[in-house]
């Protein structure tokens, strides 16, 4: 019987046995206290350490990201006052342009009036009555300039009947412009030789007191004026002529 017992407790089928603590609750929970403590002291190092390793916590980042956003405020708020002074000195100077432009314009049209009026004042003074030496046809006055910055030529000519006129003067009117270009002298003659018919009958003179005569030309690219004879022709003769020298 007890061999029997033995070999069955010895066997496969022996019944289990379960080891059990002895250790009362107390320790248990305290040593349950401890290792939840050391798992906590290894989790705040751990963050610790990773805080340390990965830069500032999230309270440093917000801090800074105010402090960024702060000044992106600030410097939005004086971009905006330069922008403002700017517009205000733009605005100034525009308007300080315009009224220099019309200072400068009115300054123009002053001056063109001056020279109006003293080319009438030339004109009128010019229909004073001739002297007594002068007698038939006089060339009273001729104006030469420039009518603008290319060779393009203006003239204004005045001639007069001296003395008594009983009949109108026919005729015509003969220019030699004398010019210089790249060195050399050459003469410009008015009205040109192949001119229209319309051309040189602007050159045609019939009065009995006076007559004036206005006209324009260009002379060669880089020409330069610098004396013109006027001739005044009738029947194919000369009756007077006069040089002006520019």
């Amino acid at each position: 019987m007890r061999r029997k017992l033995w070999l069955r407790n010895m066997s496969v089928s022996a019944p289990r046995v379960a080891v059990r603590s002895m250790l009362p609750w107390p320790m248990r929970a305290l040593l349950a206290f401890l290792a939840a403590t050391l798992a906590a002291a290894a989790g705040v190092a751990i963050y610790e350490y990773g805080r340390d390793f990965a830069g500032p916590d999230r309270r440093q980042l917000t801090a800074q990201v105010d402090q960024l956003t702060s000044q992106l405020h600030e410097t939005a708020a004086e971009r905006d006052r330069s922008s403002a002074l700017v517009n205000a000195y733009e605005g100034e100077l525009k308007v300080e342009r315009a009224a220099q432009e019309q200072l400068m314009q009115q300054v123009r049209t002053l001056e063109d009036e001056t020279t109006h009026l003293k080319e009438d004042l030339a004109f009128y003074d010019s229909l004073l009555p001739a002297g007594k030496s002068d007698k038939g046809v006089v060339i009273r006055s001729f104006r030469l300039q420039p009518e603008d910055e290319s060779s393009r030529m203006r003239f204004r000519l005045l001639i007069q009947q001296s003395g008594k006129a009983d009949r109108d003067f026919v005729g015509s009117v003969q220019m030699e412009v004398r010019f210089t270009q790249k060195g050399g002298t050459f003469v410009y003659e008015l009205p040109e030789a192949d001119a229209t018919p319309e051309r040189a009958k602007a050159f045609d003179l019939s009065f009995r007191h006076y007559q004036r005569l206005e006209g324009a030309f260009t002379l060669p690219s880089g020409a330069v004026a610098h004396s013109v004879l006027v001739r005044v022709v009738a029947s194919g003769e000369t009756q007077t002529q006069q040089s002006f020298t520019l």
